[in-house]
C-alpha cells in the first residue's frame, strides 16, 4: 500500500497539466470541491466500514485524487488514482491521468494494474439540481448525489456503491 502511495502522490507532484478551470458558480464549486473520507463501502453483499476500509476523495484547484482501499469477505481492492477536472455551470467534467488499481483474493495474494493516459480522458457528467442536492450524471455510468455534507455514489444500476463525507471545503 504504502508503494502505490507514493507513486500517486510522486506523480501528483509532477502532475502539472490540471489548471483550476471553471466557470461554475462559487457555491456550486463550494458543493464540489473539497475532501471527502470514505465512509460505507457496499459490495460483495455487505456494507462495509473503518478499518474494514478507508478512503479519500479529493477535488481540489484542477486536481481529482481518489484513494480507496477494502479488505472485504471475499476480495481485496485497493485504488489510487488522480488527475485533473473542470466545472461549468452545467457539467462537472474529469478524468484519471494515472490509476494503479491492485485486486485480488486478499490483500497478500493480489495483482497490481496500472493506467496511465495521456492526454487525460475527461467525461463529463450533467448538473442538476433535486431541492438542496447536487446530482451529477450521465446515461448508463455512476451517479453523484451531493446532499449537505454527505456524497453517495450510485452504480448505473442506481445501487448505493460508496458513501462519503466531507471533511473539508
Amino acid at each position: 500500500m504504502r508503494t502505490v502511495l507514493t507513486a500517486v502522490f510522486v506523480g501528483l507532484l509532477t502532475f502539472t497539466g490540471a489548471t483550476a478551470q471553471t466557470t461554475a458558480p462559487a457555491e456550486l464549486r463550494a458543493v464540489l470541491e473539497g475532501t471527502w473520507e470514505l465512509e460505507e463501502w457496499h459490495a460483495e453483499g455487505e456494507i462495509m466500514r473503518p478499518p474494514q476500509m478507508t478512503g479519500r476523495w479529493m477535488v481540489h484547484d484542477g486536481v481529482v485524487m481518489a484513494i480507496r482501499h477494502r479488505d472485504g469477505p471475499k476480495s481485496f481492492e485497493s485504488t489510487a488514482a488522480y488527475g485533473e477536472y473542470r466545472i461549468t455551470p452545467t457539467e462537472w467534467i474529469y478524468g484519471y491521468a494515472r490509476s494503479e488499481d491492485t485486486t485480488g483474493p486478499s490483500a497478500s495474494d493480489s495483482r497490481m494494474r496500472v493506467r496511465v493516459t495521456v492526454p487525460v480522458p475527461m467525461q463529463a457528467w450533467k448538473i442538476r439540481r433535486d431541492g438542496t442536492k447536487v446530482i451529477l450524471e450521465r446515461e448508463k455510468s455512476i451517479r453523484w448525489e451531493f446532499d449537505g455534507p454527505v456524497f453517495n455514489l450510485f452504480g448505473a444500476d442506481g445501487q448505493l456503491l460508496r458513501k462519503y463525507r466531507k471533511l473539508s471545503p
